[in-house]
């Protein structure tokens, strides 16, 4: 909006030298009495003075300059602008003057020299006129401006005045030097050329009406601190505001056509799109309102915005606001606007494209409501970490009350290459709470994950952290395509189970009703399961284990270890990770007690389990062991408890000292004894790393 403060100062200021200028024109009303045979008048004001304006040493003179020729001159000593404009100092108005048979007189041919002033020093013509019934018409045609110039008009009649103003390729950087309040901008290296057409209107009281139509050309700029900048600019900026009573009822319109503009993150280039704004509303000056009856702003190929509501106070807040983004091109949308404010998130490198809309209701609290609308919807992130096929539906939101369900179809997802297909999802989003309706049911790798309860508290409440609960069950999910997709050794069989009661709350995620997996043709359980502040920087987690019953056959087929046959128990307790890294565990896995399966271990098996516990093997010689591929085993059993730094390592007692890790049956047999029961966890770790497993590696 126009500074209109500084308009009615203006206004009043001209009022007063106004006045003025009418005893000269009173003066030659008297000249061109038949009573006065010459006339030489003078007339001087030391000062006239308003609120923030000020002028000094006036003086009026109208002579005869020769027989049937008046001249009139005004000169003026000072002349302090109101709104910290400046000063003009060393005026001096001169102009014949030519009497009109009604009364008054015209000047066609008047001198202006100003000694200094915000414009810089002039030297121009300027044109008046005065009739008792057209009132007084005072016309500056050029004013120079370095490079550039301006025009100036003003009218006075039956106490209303118009002043108009008319730029053309005036250099903005001078334009600085025009007010203190500017002078901030010196260092923003401001380029740029402005032109067009300014027109306020208005009587004794104050400003009336503005109309603007203003263009800017090559605006350029850069901030100190490299935030904003702006290269080759184009803009127009249209704008009428008229007074009604206390209220100014406006419409304005900017058009962008050309240029780039960087405001930290967002560089926009109108190369890509134009960007043009259309508002209408009202103003009151004196309690702080702004109105907007409509807004628009239309950012070509990429979006439409539009919104009406109402700003309140010093500075502005918003009082009300209704807010529609519509987007035909979601793509284009993520690129130039919303790209910019995800960097180093991990949706700021996606492929989007299809449809969207969002509407918000924005109240002085915040957002009170809002709703998105999705049709074909799809964006894949381009390093492969997760990705979204096409997807419709709607989501709803109000900060206060219940809202209808959010319901989405989505073709299909993708996490870390692993595919979906296609899925629903239904569910109630209503103040700081996010509800699952039902279950989330998504068909992956030949099975099913469901996400069969959800319910999210605190989301967006100020001061509040996040607590949610859920239950996730999966059922028949094949193994081998999920190690193919994430390029692992293969496993076999399919993976089913449970989390039931997941929590989160108060920066500790638990599972209360622990997890339950079948895999390998056994039973997993893991109970306690617990992680203090998951998402900070050292998060701890705590849990305990019990394998039943699982296939060796399978568990070593899968990671290539080396045959062995049988079943396997494991008891896994007290274990706290603290950063993802172990600091405790007591872990026991053994052949559990009337295993009656086979019971067979591969040559390579041995090997395997000899490095782990830094033994030997025993009852066959080195010749024999190279002969027999496979032994009969009767127990395995392998104990590790780690503390700190140091890992325990134990098995089957032997009388004679040592421990079993195999214990040999039948023949051929043999027997793995461990030697060293206590090993630095480092240790421990490489001789992991250096088992031989085809196709993985251990870390």
């Amino acid at each position: 909006m126009t500074d209109t403060g500084a308009g009615c100062r203006f206004a009043q200021m001209a009022a007063r030298l106004g006045r003025v200028v009418l005893w000269v024109a009173i003066a030659f009303c008297l000249a061109g009495s038949p009573v006065v045979a010459a006339v030489a008048l003078a007339f001087e004001v030391d000062e006239i003075q308003g609120d923030d304006w000020r002028a000094q040493g006036i003086k009026l003179r109208l002579h005869e300059a020769m027989p049937g020729e008046l001249a009139a001159s005004l000169t003026l000593d000072r002349l302090d602008l109101p709104a910290d404009h400046g000063r003009v100092a060393g005026l001096e108005l001169t102009c014949p003057v030519e009497q009109l048979p009604d009364g008054g007189w015209v000047c066609s041919a008047g001198k202006l020299l100003i000694n200094d002033s915000p414009l810089q020093r002039q030297d121009a013509v300027w044109t008046s006129r005065y009739g008792p019934q057209s009132g007084l018409a005072i016309e500056v045609p050029r004013l120079s401006l370095h490079s550039g110039r301006i025009a100036l008009a003003l009218s006075w009649r039956d106490g209303e005045w118009s002043l108009r103003v008319t730029p053309k390729r005036v250099p903005l950087a001078r334009l600085i030097d025009l007010s203190p309040a500017l002078t901030t901008l010196e260092a923003w290296q401001l380029k740029g050329l402005g032109s067009g057409i300014l027109r306020l209107r208005g009587t004794g009281d104050g400003l009336k009406e503005v109309e603007s139509s203003l263009r800017l050309d090559a605006l350029s700029y850069a901030s100190p601190d490299a935030t904003q900048a702006a290269e080759k600019l184009a803009l127009r900026l249209d704008l009428t505001a008229r007074r009604a009573g206390t209220t100014w009822v406006f419409e304005s319109a900017l058009d962008w056509p050309r240029g780039a503009l960087y405001s930290e993150p967002l560089y926009l280039d109108m190369a890509q799109g134009a960007l043009s704004t259309r508002m209408a509303g009202k103003w009151r000056p004196d309690t702080h309102l702004i109105t907007l009856d409509s807004a628009t702003l239309q950012l070509a190929d990429t979006a439409e915005i539009s919104g009406s509501g109402r700003l309140q106070g010093t500075p502005l807040e918003i009082d009300g606001l209704d807010v529609a983004l519509r987007s035909d091109q979601a793509g284009n949308l993520y690129r130039r606007l919303l790209q910019p404010l995800l960097i180093g998130s991990v949706a700021d490198d996606l492929e989007v494209t299809g449809r969207v809309e969002l509407a918000l209701q924005v109240d002085q609290h915040g957002i009170e409501a809002a709703g998105l609308e999705l049709q074909g919807l799809a964006l894949q992130d381009r390093q492969g970490r997760f990705g979204l096929d096409h997807t419709d539906g709607s989501l709803v939101w109000q900060r206060e009350h219940e809202v209808t369900a959010s319901r989405l179809q989505i073709g299909g997802a993708s996490l870390f290459r692993i595919p979906t297909g296609a899925f629903r999802v239904e569910a109630a989003f209503a103040g700081d709470r996010i509800e699952l309706l039902q279950p989330l049911v998504v068909p992956v790798l030949g099975g099913e994950i469901a996400l069969e309860r959800f319910a999210l508290r605190g989301v967006t409440a100020a001061g509040q952290t996040a607590e949610w609960q859920a239950s996730v069950w999966l059922r028949e999910v094949d193994l081998e395509q999920l190690t193919r997709q994430l390029d692992w050794p293969p496993f076999g069989g399919v993976l089913s189970g449970r989390l039931d009661d997941m929590r989160y709350a108060d920066r500790l995620f638990s599972i209360g009703g622990g997890l339950h997996l079948s895999a390998f043709d056994g039973d997993i359980r893991v109970s306690g399961l617990q992680v203090r502040d998951p998402f900070g920087s050292v998060p701890v987690l705590e849990a305990a284990a019990r394998l039943r019953g699982l296939d060796l056959e399978a568990l070593t087929r899968t990671f290539s270890f080396g045959l062995i046959q049988g079943r396997l128990d494991g008891d896994l307790d007290g274990l706290s990770l603290v950063g993802w890294l172990p600091a405790h565990f007591d872990l026991r896995l053994y052949t559990p007690e009337g295993d009656d399966s086979r019971r067979r271990i591969s040559q390579r098996a041995v090997e395997n389990l000899t490095e782990l516990g830094s033994g030997v093997p025993a009852g066959l010689s080195s010749t024999l062991l190279r002969v027999f591929d496979r032994f009969n085993y009767e127990r395995i059993d392998l104990g590790v408890a780690l503390q700190g730094d140091v890992a325990q390592i134990d098995g089957l007692a032997r009388p004679d000292g040592g421990y079993y890790l195999v214990k040999g049956a039948g023949l051929p047999r043999i027997d793995v004894i461990g030697r060293n029961r206590r090993v630095a966890w480092r240790d421990l770790i490489e001789r992991l790393r250096q088992i031989r497993l085809e196709g993985a590696r251990i870390e």
